[in-house]
């Protein structure tokens, strides 16, 4: 409780916070027939019984812009559709969500994070913002065991904790943990608690793929800092560029149970009771089967199963539920989620979906 009180006091927040919180979180490339389809609910299990009745569900919102993971989510975040380098060297050409908070709302570095899975997400996609490569702190740990950087020798349990330690204290730049503003995840206490909090996680029963270490991370960042705007990515579902269906299959089912467990963790956070709107897309589909680019091993046609994705909204903003059947842009979440936020996202050219009340 000390260690939280001295976080608070020190943020030196310079605005209000936002009465409104926001959750986003981006999945990877999923079709319809994987999905939200008669054959795909299979897959989704929470996500269509759990919490699809008590969502708004827009079931067709297309993704008109360049379907690679960073100018997916780029778009999503600044409201334009973004054409800037597909592996992360490239910040946003316009500004981000983050950016609107942190210019209009004088908004301290520790009410926005970004936590994710994919490593093309790099620390441009929120410049400002705290972003922690989850899955990037997990490879780099094994990595200096298996090419003898580490005086370890085994890959156990305890030898893989104690190289996620030494990453995250020493190397963390390389994780993502490198922003052009004054950073929360720099405060010493911070890294130890999510260190301890780490060790925990690695003992359980459960083996730490991505996914799971980036749910992890995230309910870390909501519990011990309680930022305004948290957006968190997940990707296992991009083994399909492997081609092997039966894991691309176990991604998404990994997807939609760690989506429902961020919804119930939510729920029993008082800072975020009431005044949290969480919402969850996927970035795009994938291409159709018989294509030339292998079906569900990529995202690169322009074709209806790579463009037309779905999106859902819970909370705060989901106040009536309902299925919005017109079609909407990817491009129409930052206006929306920014007017929750009480910014306004002035560069974005997307329009404010009008379902999402307050």
């Amino acid at each position: 409780m000390a260690m939280v009180s001295r976080l608070a006091a020190g943020s030196q927040r310079r605005g209000p916070k936002p009465a409104s919180r926001v959750l986003l979180v981006t999945l990877g490339g999923i079709r319809r027939q994987e999905s939200f389809s008669p054959e795909g609910l299979t897959y989704i299990p929470h996500l269509a019984g759990d919490l699809l009745p008590q969502s708004l569900f827009y079931p067709y919102t297309w993704n008109e812009g360049v379907t690679s993971h960073f100018n997916t989510i780029s778009s999503i975040l600044t409201g334009v559709w973004q054409h800037v380098d597909d592996w992360g060297r490239q910040p946003p050409a316009h500004p981000t969500l983050f950016h609107y908070v942190q210019d209009q709302l004088g908004a301290s570095p520790s009410e926005t994070w970004v936590v994710t899975s994919n490593k093309a997400l790099t620390a441009n996609i929120g410049p400002g913002a705290n972003v922690i490569l989850s899955k990037q702190l997990l490879v780099e740990s094994v990595e200096r065991i298996i090419k003898g950087y580490s005086p370890r020798k085994r890959l156990d349990r305890d030898m893989l904790l104690e190289e996620l330690t030494t990453v995250m204290q020493d190397d963390y730049e390389r994780i993502g943990w490198n922003v052009a503003t004054p950073s929360a995840i720099l405060d010493p206490e911070l890294r130890q608690a999510f260190v301890t909090a780490l060790g925990n996680f690695i003992r359980s029963p459960e083996n730490p793929s991505g996914d799971e270490l980036t749910c992890f991370v995230a309910q870390e960042v909501l519990r011990r800092v309680s930022p305004s705007l948290l957006m968190v990515n997940f990707s296992d579902m991009e083994v399909a560029h492997s081609g092997v269906y039966s894991m691309h299959l176990a991604g998404i089912r990994k997807a939609d149970r760690l989506v429902y467990r961020l919804w119930q963790f939510l729920e029993t956070l008082a800072d975020y009771q009431g005044r949290t709107t969480m919402v969850i897309m996927n970035e795009f589909g994938r291409d159709p089967d018989g294509s030339t680019t292998n079906g569900f091993f990529n995202h690169r046609t322009n074709t209806e199963t790579n463009r037309c994705t779905w999106m859902m909204v819970l909370g705060r903003g989901a106040r009536r539920p309902a299925v919005i059947e017109r079609p909407v842009r990817q491009i129409d979440v930052a206006p929306t989620l920014g007017a929750l936020l009480g910014v306004s996202c002035r560069q974005s050219v997307g329009s404010h979906l009008d379902e999402f009340t307050v």
